[in-house]
């Protein structure tokens, strides 16, 4: 048993996308009481822009609401959507949202030593942990990783399991170590593979399952419970990094799909409030795609 816990410093490492949005939308409702820092991810790996599909998908993902919605619902001051932009998040909350690119090195070690967090989450960051950083948290950091550790360690678990023909798609909760997905697991929540829904409405839904055994974690962790982890199996492992054309190929002839222009826009129209209409410069990059990439945005 430990002390139970009074409000605490939280750092919430998340990417500055779709997904990281709606991850901080739903964690920070439940962090009011505490104080929080934000730092957010931009990284992008060479390969996102030169694999068709995989440019495709950061388009989706990250360019279309971070460079075209999100600026115009800033710009409007919308009010009563169910869910907020960054901008919005930061207000709402009085939270500080940060960018950042080197996260061990000593600016950013300094960052999170000045702000001295008792306790550090990490949702499709990124960035990789080093001891120098997550040894700061009293309490620990902790990762929610895409994939049914220790399985699908690496990058692109859903994709990885709706190619194979799951049925359902791991979100782990584990303990940051020296390696890379490798420390002891706290849990493992799952989301049901819908085969008629896209690649991209399974990637942002994913994590929520993990976020929900970490708010469950950290409800134990205020009344002086301490987690219970269980030690990964690492027969079972296996690495992989984003996928090539063949892959894709495979995907494509087994009938799943990449993205889906009306539940994309079901996804976007959560931060917008009910009486709105899409703005007409992202229905054209919806329907256009990166063709039109990035479309002006109205001033």
């Amino acid at each position: 048993m430990i002390p139970p816990q009074p409000p605490l410093r939280i750092l919430v490492c998340t990417k500055m996308d779709l997904a990281g949005a709606l991850i901080l939308n739903t964690l920070l409702p439940h962090l009011a009481g505490d104080t929080v820092m934000v730092l957010m991810s931009e990284k992008t790996r060479p390969v996102e822009n030169t694999v068709p599909e995989l440019a495709e998908i950061k388009f989706y993902e990250r360019d279309l609401p971070t460079d075209i919605l999100f600026p115009l619902l800033d710009r409007a001051e919308v009010q009563g959507a169910p869910l907020l932009t960054f901008a919005g998040l930061s207000e709402r909350y009085g939270i500080t949202i940060e960018s950042i690119t080197d996260l061990n090195g000593p600016e950013g070690e300094a960052r999170i030593r000045a702000f001295a967090p008792d306790l550090t989450i990490s949702a499709r960051f990124s960035l990789i942990f080093k001891p120098n950083t997550y040894d700061i948290p009293r309490l620990g950091t902790y990762n929610v990783h895409p994939g049914a550790l220790p399985r699908y360690a690496g990058l692109f678990a859903p994709f990885r399991c709706m190619l194979e023909g799951a049925e359902a798609i791991g979100c782990t909760l584990h303990r940051v170590d020296k390696g890379i997905d490798t420390g002891p697991i706290v849990g493992i929540g799952y989301l049901p593979i819908e085969r008629r829904r896209s690649l991209l409405w399974h990637v942002v839904n994913t994590y929520r399952p993990g976020l929900d055994l970490f708010l469950a974690m950290l409800e134990g962790l205020r009344q002086g419970r301490e987690p219970q982890y269980a030690a990964q199996d690492f027969s079972q492992r296996q690495y992989v990094s984003l996928p090539g054309a063949e892959p894709f190929a495979d995907f494509k002839a087994k009938g799943l799909k990449l993205f889906e222009p009306a539940e994309y826009l079901e996804i976007l129209s959560g931060f917008l409030p009910p009486d709105m209409a899409m703005p007409g410069a992202v229905a054209k990059a919806v329907v256009n795609g990166r063709g039109d990439a990035c479309c002006s945005v109205p001033a």
